[in-house]
């Protein structure tokens, strides 16, 4: 085992143990050694290959008491200039105040508010900065996690939508092409508009506004957002979805074209070709099984696997995105703009579908569903002097296109440069997966080749090797190993290339209208704080401190350090 002795931003390399060893990035599952029905996780006793050293704790921290507050925000407000922070001199990153269930809490600067699929500074979120913003910031549902220092409550991290669990489910009757919308039966005869909230994107040229990423393109506010570098509108496994900007019946639309949504044999039509299985695809089926045919009148393929693109010009293209069509049912998320009618703005819609890209190849595509991650902090007694409770965990499933390929997770640590440096959290020593020496990196996942649900990439770490998981980011990373893969600089040292690493996530090519296939990076939005052991004692801090980018911010031209700090 060796130490690394500094912190993750100005890391060059990752060790491994040398007993660990590989899978290639188009093989099979190797020899995995914990399934736990479906779920990777460590091995019993394991020591991590690298250890990455807990940040100090301030000696203020004594005197902090964590608390995590959600509520409908009011009184917002930006502070007029930088007194509360000197070293902060763009107005953008200035924090204020806000009210939450009569608490008054206080915004450091460099403060990032997290919404559902989008990332604002306080100020660009209270003002709305570079869009319309006609739902305010009043009557939003914030969540303020931070801790009481003194008397006042300061925030470390803050989360804000219109309702953590505003969302639907129903099927599709109708399709708005020209506005992005789709119709969703309301069971009471009639529809509930979900409209895509995606903002249109510059032309490849910028000089003029072009589409959405996945519609024509609209925002009625920009806030609440698609993530427009990642598939947020997407099938079940992954694979971003669509709706056409035109109606098909008169003109395809390229970049979501019909043939994308291939169509189901029917007793009247025997010249249509079956829906595409894993079997014809020329793959075993992973332990889940064959892909379910298409039922009696069904109009188009709902469990298919996409050919490598170029094949044919009418076969399904896995180069772009698939179209919704009616009779999909799907989930959505979003917020509700009062019009004529009502509607809602979608910044999130997954169908119903299970679409497939034919394992070992690219492009193939990744989304994150829940995850949440500890905070590493090993100290079983707080800096207050009490018991607490805390471990190093991590929990997170990812949906993959790909049955076969592995997946990997890093931690996205930022350099002072504001470059990224992919931490890899996901070795054997993790993930128990692919300990049998072969010729590239151990670990990964491979839980959707073994597991009983196809697309399903899932990791449960309650208890990680101590190290492994320490000075968690604001971001992780899901990558595909036919993408990029942490390789050995060669094959007599366990040293892994980061540098390559992290140059084929930065320049990765992107395909469907500017998706970068194969990775998807998400927010963290749970992070497990220590607890108190007795009740009754004093309450124990947050430990905001033990996050580097709370502590040191992300680097040039990113939100500096909290100021002021929240411990």
């Amino acid at each position: 085992m060796r130490t690394l002795p500094v912190s993750p931003p100005t890391l060059r390399k990752v060790t491994i143990l040398a007993a660990a060893a590989a899978l290639v990035a188009t093989g099979g599952a190797g020899a995995a050694l914990a399934k736990g029905g479906g779920t990777a996780k460590p091995p019993k006793g394991i020591v991590s290959p690298w250890v990455v050293p807990t940040l100090a704790t301030p000696g203020s921290a004594a005197q902090a008491r964590g608390f995590d507050d959600t509520g409908f925000a009011s009184k917002a407000t930006v502070n007029p200039d930088n007194t509360s922070c000197p070293t902060v001199t763009d107005p953008a990153y200035y924090g204020g105040t806000v009210t939450i269930n009569g608490i008054l809490i206080t915004i450091p600067c460099n403060l990032v508010v997290q919404m559902p699929a989008n990332t604002l500074t306080w100020a660009d979120f209270v003002h709305g900065t570079g869009g319309t913003a006609p739902l305010g910031v009043d009557g939003l549902e914030l969540r303020a996690v931070g801790n009481i220092v003194g008397s006042r409550h300061i925030a470390g991290l803050a989360f804000v939508s219109q309702q953590s669990a505003n969302s639907g489910r129903g099927e599709i009757t109708g399709i708005d092409y020209a506005n992005g919308a789709l119709k969703v039966a309301d069971a009471a005869g009639g529809t509930v508009t979900v409209q895509l909230n995606d903002p249109k994107i510059p032309n490849l040229n910028g000089t003029a506004a072009g589409t959405g990423r996945f519609s024509n393109g609209q925002s009625p506010d920009f806030r609440f957002s698609v993530d427009q570098d990642n598939p947020t509108i997407h099938a079940a496994t992954g694979y971003p979805m669509c709706i056409p900007r035109t109606d098909p019946a008169v003109k395809d639309d390229p970049l979501c074209p019909q043939r994308n949504r291939p169509l189901a044999p029917t007793p009247s039509n025997i010249l249509i070709p079956a829906c595409r299985n894993f079997s014809v695809a020329g793959v075993v089926p992973p332990a889940s099984g064959e892909l379910s045919p298409a039922a009696a009148g069904q109009k188009y393929c709902s469990q298919y696997v996409m050919p490598v693109p170029g094949v044919s010009t009418t076969a399904p293209d896995a180069n772009q995105q698939a179209p919704f069509e009616i009779g999909d049912m799907v989930d959505y998320s979003g917020t509700l703009i009062h019009g004529t009618p009502d509607y809602i703005s979608a910044h999130t819609v997954e169908a119903n579908l299970g679409i497939y890209t034919q394992p070992g190849t690219q492009p193939s595509y990744l989304a994150i569903g829940e995850f949440g991650v500890g905070t590493a902090d090993p100290l079983a007694t707080a800096p207050n002097g009490v018991a607490q409770e805390t471990q190093d965990r991590i929990f997170l499933e990812s949906e993959t296109t790909d049955v076969k390929t592995p997946v990997d997770i890093y931690y996205e640590d930022r350099k002072s440069d504001g470059s990224v440096f992919n931490r890899w959290i996901t070795p054997f020593e993790m993930t128990g997966e692919n300990g049998v020496p072969l010729t590239g990196p151990t670990g990964g996942i491979t839980t959707q080749n073994t597991g009983p649900q196809p697309q399903r990439a899932r990791l449960r770490a309650t208890k990680a090797p101590t190290g492994l998981l320490s000075q968690p980011d604001r971001t992780v990373r899901v990558g595909v190993r036919t993408l990029c893969m942490p390789t050995p600089v060669n094959t007599t040292t366990t040293t892994i290339n980061q540098a390559s690493l992290d140059s084929c996530f930065k320049n990765a090519p992107t395909k469907a209208n500017g998706l970068q296939p194969g990775q998807y990076i998400a927010p963290v939005f749970e992070y497990i704080f220590p607890e108190n052991v007795k009740p009754g004692d004093v309450i124990v801090p947050n430990d905001l401190y033990h996050l580097p980018f709370l502590v040191s911010g992300e680097g040039a031209n990113n939100a500096g350090a909290l100021e002021p700090s929240p411990w």
